[in-house]
């Protein structure tokens, strides 16, 4: 098997939970240049971050309003705002809130302008680092679990129940998950990387270890930017 990995953003920079032959390892790092040079091998990395980014547009990109439609009624709110590009160099909430608003007809909460320092980063590696195009792709937890479980929403992770029933649905598909994240816990040290974190890194890494014909993307062929990068969310359809 080659290796996948799954990633997303904590406070500290990325936890990335990497699916080879002999199971899970995961690991932290600072910024994603270093993620990169740990995985530059791997065949796929899903990441939980948007990629390709709108310079303008009235509606929300088509990746975002499909996934809000089918994690509907209760939790399309897990897909936030995605940010024009033009956002990404504002110095404060408010000025970026200001240019979104500008060139959009919607505003950027708050948690999107918590996680624009990582948007940030991956763009800019992914302009400049052509060899990690295909490679690393946006995918949503959210979107990975649903699909996983048939077409059902699983509950969100934050409280106890909720993260275990995601575990259950994980090792239901694939039995390693559970002995991966104990082994998980025990290596990832950092107190900033919470729970719900890891799962959400997990699910990733089994969709992007998914045969590559049941890979899936939201929408069914997706547009680029203006640079590119495919607006897209990928994501496991189990047969």
């Amino acid at each position: 098997m080659a290796r996948n990995v799954g990633v997303d953003a904590y406070p500290e920079g990325w936890v990335a939970v990497a699916r080879a032959e002999d199971g899970f390892d995961a690991a932290t790092y600072r910024d994603v240049e270093d993620l990169w040079s740990a995985h530059a091998d791997a065949e796929r990395i899903f990441m939980d971050v948007p990629i390709g980014l709108r310079t303008d547009g009235a509606t929300a990109r088509d990746c975002d309003a499909a996934a809000r439609q089918v994690l509907s009624p209760h939790q399309h709110g897990s897909v936030f705002p995605t940010p024009v590009r033009a956002a990404l160099a504002a110095d404060g909430y408010e000025e970026a809130r200001e240019i979104q608003e500008s060139r959009t007809d919607g505003s950027l909460s708050p948690f999107t302008w918590g996680i624009m320092d990582r948007i940030a980063e991956l763009d800019a590696f992914l302009r400049t680092t052509p060899d990690a195009r295909g490679v690393i792709r946006e995918s949503h937890p959210e979107v990975c679990f649903w699909a996983v479980r048939g077409g059902s929403p699983v509950p969100y992770s934050k409280k106890q129940g909720g993260f275990w029933e995601r575990v259950g649905v994980l090792a239901e598909r694939t039995p390693a998950t559970l002995t991966g994240i104990v082994r998980a816990g025990r290596s990832v040290t950092s107190t900033a990387v919470a729970p719900d974190d890891l799962v959400d890194a997990f699910v990733l890494a089994v969709a992007a270890s998914a045969p590559a014909d049941e890979l899936r993307t939201l929408p069914d062929d997706p547009p680029v930017d203006d640079e590119g990068l495919p607006m897209e969310m990928v994501y496991w359809e189990p047969s």
